[in-house]
């Protein structure tokens, strides 16, 4: 029994340590969190708050590369009450900071762009932060792209938090009717693992049974 008990805490402690090397989360707001600052596009960023990933950032308004994709901080030089995230900026300063500097939020005809540059990204969560007295129901373009295959969809903020795009190369979020910064993209570990698991523990006591026979 002893040994079934410890070859199950291994079963489990394997299962973990593998949905943790497979789920990622890219968080934007912790990356621009005191480090408020636009980068050009091309730029290729791999930081602890991006998901330990290369990550390449581009931006633009209407077909144009004509922004500069933009950390927004909470407490950097944003406007007042600006929700932390990615977002954009078409004028930089000296010092990479927006301005004007409420032009930091992805907004009328813009786009920012984030391509997975190592490998396609299962693109599982997103989540998004609006400024201040925003409509909750506003509509985003968010384009993707695997293989050269290129996706188009308009949906709600809502509606884009809880869909599963799958794996994709790139991902772009485009404004609509409403203002916006991206919060965050999650990898979800898929649910498989729970099948994996079943099956090690039920071939793990047909074994244990087999021997006491």
């Amino acid at each position: 029994m002893k040994k079934l008990t410890i070859a199950t805490a291994a079963v489990f402690a394997a299962l973990f340590a593998a949905s943790s090397a497979s789920a990622k989360l890219i968080n934007f707001a912790a990356e621009a969190t005191g480090n408020e600052r636009g980068v050009a596009d091309g730029t290729i960023l791999n930081t602890a708050a991006l998901g330990g990933i290369n990550l390449e950032f581009s931006a633009g308004i209407g077909g144009a590369s004509r922004d500069f994709a933009y950390f927004n901080s909470p407490t950097g030089t944003g406007q007042p009450g600006a929700p932390a995230g990615l977002g954009t900026c078409t004028r930089l300063d000296a010092a990479a900071q927006c301005t004007p500097s409420y032009d930091d939020v992805v907004s009328t005809n813009e786009w920012v762009q984030v391509g997975f540059v190592d490998a396609p990204f299962k693109v599982a969560q997103l989540a998004f932060n609006q400024p201040t007295g925003d409509l909750p129901s506003g509509l985003l373009k968010i384009t993707t792209s695997l293989n050269s295959i290129v996706s188009v969809v308009t949906m709600s903020i809502a509606q884009a938090s809880s869909t599963n795009f799958g794996f994709v190369d790139w991902i772009r979020f485009e404004f609509v009717d409403t203002e916006f910064v991206v919060a965050s993209i999650s990898n979800v570990p898929v649910p498989g693992a729970l099948t994996l698991l079943l099956s090690g523990l039920a071939g793990l006591g047909f074994a244990a049974r087999r021997k006491k026979a």
